[in-house]
């Protein structure tokens, strides 16, 4: 078991003795849909984490399951912690852990609105503390290509794959997205004319599954079996980076000093 809430702290001992990586699993809680559960983001990150870390023997820590998500407020259930609090928490685990001797952490990410945050906070690990921090998506680049949106198709199916009994596909909805904020026309999710503005989920969806200005985002179409073709080449082309990070010397991947 790699898990580490689910081993001892002999079993952890010895676990860090063979290797300085572990994977640090982090999402949001927030809305996704009408069907899909709000925990989506982090029992992703959590079931690929898992997964990666059974194949490559490394540890899996602890999920951090509410992230910066403020834009998803107006849908009940929707948590979030302002970034500032989100990164303090984040580095406060990875320096905890590094002060066991795992001086290498891929941090798997399931909301992309963690990964502004995320990024800083590797950035200062690895050149103010000695810890080599990497952050991935949790959702494989072939499911970002099919540009299925927020809710939609590719991320219903991954969820079908990893948590079938939490999906409601009854509720499963194909959604228009808006076009104007006010008497403005929209464009992607946040162009307005010459201009960005910080956009709400709501001011581009009624029901949570969202994509860019005035597309039409499909969540009806999602099946288990797309979400096994998604995730399982993944799993293996992250488990074979993870041994990757194992066997790559500490010295090579932190910042050089500056002059």
């Amino acid at each position: 078991m790699v898990r580490l809430p689910e081993i001892s702290w002999s079993d952890a001992k010895e676990l860090f003795e063979e290797t300085d990586v572990a994977i640090l699993p982090v999402g949001s809680t927030e809305q996704h849909g009408p069907h899909n559960p709000l925990g989506t983001d982090h029992l992703v990150a959590e079931a690929l984490s898992k997964n990666v870390g059974e194949r490559a023997n490394v540890a899996v820590l602890p999920v951090i399951p509410v992230g910066v998500s403020e834009h998803h407020r107006q849908f009940p259930g929707t948590l979030w912690v302002p970034p500032r609090i989100f990164r303090d928490y984040v580095k406060a685990t990875a320096l905890a852990v590094a002060s066991h001797g795992i001086k290498k952490i891929l941090i798997v990410n399931g909301h992309g609105g963690n990964t502004a945050a995320l990024v800083e906070v590797a950035g200062e690990l690895r050149r103010e503390h000695g810890v080599f921090a990497a952050v991935m998506m949790a959702f494989p680049p072939a499911m970002m290509a099919m540009g299925s949106g927020h809710a939609g198709t590719g991320e219903t199916s991954v969820n079908l794959y990893f948590h079938r009994q939490l999906v409601k596909m009854e509720r499963a909805v194909d959604t228009k997205q808006k076009e104007r904020l006010g008497p403005l026309e929209i464009k992607g999710f946040n162009s307005i004319g010459p201009a960005q503005f910080p956009w709400d989920t709501i001011d581009l969806t009624e029901t949570g599954v969202l994509g860019p200005a005035g597309t039409v985002v499909e969540s009806t179409k999602a099946t288990e079996k797309l979400g096994k073709e998604l995730m399982e080449p993944y799993i293996e082309a992250v488990a074979k980076f993870v041994e990757e990070l194992k066997g790559a010397d500490l010295g090579s991947l932190l910042s050089k000093p500056h002059k």
